[in-house]
């Protein structure tokens, strides 16, 4: 890496959201140790909030001090390795060949800072070949004292023919309301390998959030993601790309609720590289207050013999809150089949009235309709299914206040 030129990065601007100025916060000294039991009363406070029970956590990370827990041997069994990517890349030289080689350090000021100032710190996980990962990886990243900033740089591999199920909760605990989170992902799906990745963000009114990820699919390989975001939050940015090969999936599916006066620029690319590849990405935006949301998506596709589909829909429930949606379908081959839909709304007075004729009152009829208008049949396991419905259930309260 040219050191100099990603300091030269350290000014640059992101393409999308706010620009930040990270001299403003602080930032905290890695530190990383074992523990029996996650007590940490900030990760204990916040790992609900993101449907996280705090005893099943693998890896945490509260600001830049890393927790391992007991569930990291448990996995150990079945050759599963998770530990911190600084720690991986000390040990296993095959780590080394993985980190930064999917995202570019000069990609922004945020992507540099990580790369410069971030100690490496954020999970590394790693599936030995043929392994079908029985239980969810649980991980929580953790912001738990004001103005502060935390980079985390996370990287995971299945190898060809696994499988596994990661969850991760990025939350803080009440009492903090300011901080910036940078996390950047390098993600690998190797052949015939699935990853089914979960994300929940629970922030504060004022956090900035810019998580930077990459993921490749390799030659039949799958990729499911299913992000949640529902709390305040000063601006959130962010836009993973996939690259997929040959037959390779991916499902992209996207639940935003936007509240108060924060700024949500939240999207996703995919790149269709081999035939057979192909993709489906849904979002469901449900906006509120003075909020501001652009969902993103675009598909480009290489190769011929791929498809790929947008769906986007929103729902505004205050007259000063705005949706955006930018669907970009690209085809550089004859023979690739894009497509993509939009559409946003209000919530049906006909449909609010139906249900009072049915006994519900007017609030319980449309908490009854946002909660239908989020559901997403997106391929998730049962168990990361029940929590996601958990999680919906909270984003239904909130989203209807």
């Amino acid at each position: 890496m040219d050191v100099e030129e990603i300091k030269k990065a350290l000014d640059k601007p992101a393409k999308y959201g706010p620009d930040i100025d990270l001299q403003r916060y602080k930032l905290e000294d890695v530190l990383i140790e074992e523990v029996k039991e996650i007590a940490d009363p900030g990760v204990v406070s916040a790992a609900p909030r993101v449907g996280l029970a705090s005893d099943k956590l693998t890896y945490v990370q509260a600001n830049e001090k890393v927790l391992y827990t007991a569930m990291t041997r448990a996995l150990s069994k079945y050759g599963v390795l998770v530990l911190s990517t600084r720690e991986a890349v000390e040990r296993f030289p095959r780590a080394s060949d993985l980190v930064w080689r999917l995202v570019d350090p000069t990609t922004d000021k945020y992507v540099a800072a990580a790369y410069l100032y971030g100690g490496e710190v954020g999970y590394f996980i790693y599936v030995p070949p043929y392994t079908k990962v029985p239980v969810p990886i649980y991980t929580c990243l953790a912001i738990t004292s004001n103005n502060t900033v935390q980079f985390a740089h996370n990287v995971v591999y299945v190898d060809e023919g696994s499988e596994a199920n990661v969850v991760t909760g990025c939350a803080i605990p009440h009492g903090v309301y300011s901080g910036v989170h940078v996390g950047v992902s390098e993600f690998y799906v190797a052949r015939n390998a699935k990853l089914t990745f979960t994300m929940v963000h629970a922030w504060a009114e004022g956090l900035h959030v810019r998580p930077r990820t990459r993921v490749s699919v390799d030659e039949g390989g799958e990729y499911v993601s299913y992000y949640v975001t529902y709390s305040p939050v000063a601006s959130i940015q962010t836009y993973p790309v996939v690259n997929l090969g040959k037959n390779a999936r991916a499902y992209l599916a996207s639940i935003i609720a936007s509240s108060k006066s924060g700024v949500y620029d939240i999207g996703s690319g995919s790149v269709l590289e081999a035939p057979g590849a192909s993709v489906e990405n849904a979002s469901r935006v449900i906006a509120r207050d003075e909020s501001s949301v652009y969902a993103r998506a675009e598909i480009e596709a290489l190769e011929s013999d791929t498809r790929g589909h947008v769906e986007c829909l929103g729902l505004l429930l205050s007259p000063k809150a705005t949706i955006s949606s930018i669907p970009i379908i690209t085809s550089r081959k004859q023979g690739a089949v894009l497509s993509h839909e939009a559409a946003i709304g209000l919530i049906a007075q006909k449909e609010i009235d139906y249900l009072m004729s049915r006994g519900f009152t007017e609030e319980e009829a449309k908490a009854v309709l946002v909660r239908g208008f989020m559901n997403i049949e997106a391929p998730i396991p049962p168990v990361i299914k029940k929590q996601v419905d958990t999680i919906l259930d909270v984003v239904t309260k909130y989203a209807v206040g």
